[in-house]
């Protein structure tokens, strides 16, 4: 297994959790070929990554480009050493049992499967993961189960991506920036007849969005406007007047739940520069 498989890690000012999650996998999966790309974090982040450079395969980008645009520099050099499937693992989660990546790899060896993810859950204990359905608008519709089950897409934070899906749909599209990569790339596939599978077998733990939480919102709610105009062709008007009304109610949540008037303020600008530039189909980093 150990020359068929590479673990991609995205680093972006979380030193700490990449090196954690690096010694789980040493811990309870010994022997894997581990990619570090780091998305040109702050120097003093990057200093820290010395520490692990002779744990790993290290990569320092100049530009932080996104969460695709990092993943598929770790996935090309990952080619290009000969490896033919790809563990996409966000920094942020870490291993609880022994074989956890390889019992996934076998799995999906003998099945012939695209892309497949295991159960996650947050630091709560509280599951975070499942299958996913996408409907014309962008919105997203998980259901989880306990059974191994084919569906058109999972939670992107710990997948297993094989080399046929690239051969046949090609790289992670990279204008998203954040948030909808791995859904847009699962959808793809899905619907160029690759297997997509959630693997309930098997439990990682995910800390989520610990190094995105402060344009979390921005993102996410722009991204629905570019994934149903990409997957869907839904029209900038049809998309404009569905979610005028739910942003609307969104905002009073907003209003009312905020602790803060800063962070109401934030959360409000966020999600109108959202809407507005999901309208103009604005795309790739945006400074908010």
């Amino acid at each position: 297994m150990n020359e068929s498989l590479a673990v991609i890690i995205l680093n972006y000012n979380s030193f700490d959790d990449t090196f954690n999650l690096i010694k789980s996998i040493e811990e309870y999966d010994s022997g894997l070929c581990i990619i570090v790309v780091d998305n040109a974090s702050e120097i003093e982040e990057r200093q820290k990554l010395s520490a692990i450079q002779n744990r790993c395969i290290l990569i320092l980008l100049d530009e932080n480009g996104g969460y695709a645009a990092g993943n598929n520099v770790g996935i090309k050099k990952a080619i290009e050493l000969g490896y033919d499937t790809f563990l996409i693992a966000n920094s942020d989660t870490y291993l609880l049992s022994r074989h956890a990546i390889r019992d996934c790899y076998t799995y999906m060896k003998k099945n012939n499967i695209g892309i497949l993810g295991p159960r996650m859950i947050n630091e709560s204990g509280e599951d975070i993961s499942g299958c996913i359905k996408v409907d014309k608008y962008g919105r997203t519709k998980h259901w989880l189960t306990d059974e191994i089950t084919e569906c058109m897409s999972i939670t992107g934070a710990f997948i297993f991506i094989d080399k046929q899906v690239i051969n046949k749909i090609g790289f992670m599209r990279e204008f998203y920036f954040l948030y909808r990569e791995e859904t847009d790339y699962c959808v793809r596939a899905y619907e160029n007849q690759l297997k997509i599978v959630f693997y309930p077998y098997i439990t990682i733990v995910h800390k989520e969005g610990t190094t995105t939480k402060k344009i979390a919102n921005y993102y996410y709610h722009r991204n629905m406007f570019i994934f149903a105009r990409e997957i869907y062709k839904t029209g900038s008007f049809q998309l404009a007047v569905f979610y005028f009304f739910r942003y609307i109610i969104y905002s009073i949540r907003i209003i009312k739940t905020a602790e803060s008037n800063k962070e109401s303020v934030q959360k409000l600008k966020q999600i109108w520069y959202a809407y507005f530039d999901g309208i103009r189909d604005v795309r790739g980093k945006r400074k908010i």
